[in-house]
């Protein structure tokens, strides 16, 4: 073989590693949709807060929070199935960060974004289904997962991700208006309305996002409502039916 022919086949071989590199990290970074979902269906990531070591909140007779978000994101998939590719931040007790939580979404590429909880919200008046958008300043709505510290060790304001919610403001609003208004159709829900808060769960979601209080553990009366799904299935599908609704009129997210 001459040395032109060599020098021929040796590129040819580089440009197919080349390629062959390319389609490899192209598969890496796919995300891979469930079982029941199309390539072009929405992508809903549903996070059942805490978990693990995190227990969030209990009532009287020990149900905790972190089961009873766990169910309802469970719920809302299977009200989902068929029409949206759905993700869980966790499928399973253990504990993510809240960074980690929104980091799913980001990664999924996800249409919408939906924090799950029971009540932790101590300073709006009284207990009851609260919705939350994301506000980047504290004040009246003010929620226990909302921003703490917004300046690092070296004395640095951190801006890392703080604005990804930003853009999507307008169209979060308008999510947790459209499940708000299925979720008020419930009569066993005391409504308490949508708010507004710096939420670290949302403050980092590049996608329209909204956090959900369905309500509270507390007392024994509303505990034993979260158990089994005569309550939780109905709140499930209200939430599906406002997410559905919400890209039948936005077309997109």
């Amino acid at each position: 073989m001459s040395i032109s022919h060599l020098i021929i086949a040796r590129k040819r071989l580089l440009i197919f590693w080349f390629l062959l590199v390319l389609l490899l990290v192209a598969v890496l970074k796919s995300d891979v949709l469930p079982e029941d979902a199309c390539p072009g269906d929405k992508v809903v990531v549903l996070d059942p807060g805490h978990g693990g070591h995190d227990s969030g909140a209990r009532g009287p007779s020990g149900l905790t929070e972190k089961s009873v978000t766990l169910q309802l994101a469970q719920e809302i998939k299977k009200a989902l199935s068929g029409r949206h590719a759905v993700y869980l931040t966790r499928t399973g007790d253990y504990y993510l960060d809240i960074d980690e939580r929104t980091a799913v979404a980001n990664h999924k590429r996800a249409n919408l974004f939906i924090s799950l909880h029971t009540c932790g919200c101590f300073r709006h008046k009284g207990h009851g289904t609260a919705i939350f958008y994301y506000s980047g300043s504290t004040g009246q709505n003010f929620h226990p997962l909302s921003q703490k510290d917004d300046i690092s060790e070296a004395g640095e304001k951190l801006c890392y991700w703080d604005y990804s919610q930003s853009p999507h403001i307008r169209k979060s609003k308008l999510l947790a208006t459209l499940v708000h208004q299925e979720l008020v159709k419930n009569p066993k829900l005391v409504d308490k309305g949508i708010l507004h808060s710096p939420c670290l769960v949302l403050r980092g979601a590049d996608m329209p996002a909204i956090l959900i209080e369905v309500g509270p553990l507390n007392p024994s009366a509303e505990e034993n409502r979260f158990r089994g799904g005569a309550f939780i299935s109905p709140v499930a599908e209200a939430i599906a039916r406002g997410i559905c609704e919400f890209f039948e009129r936005t077309g997109s997210a």
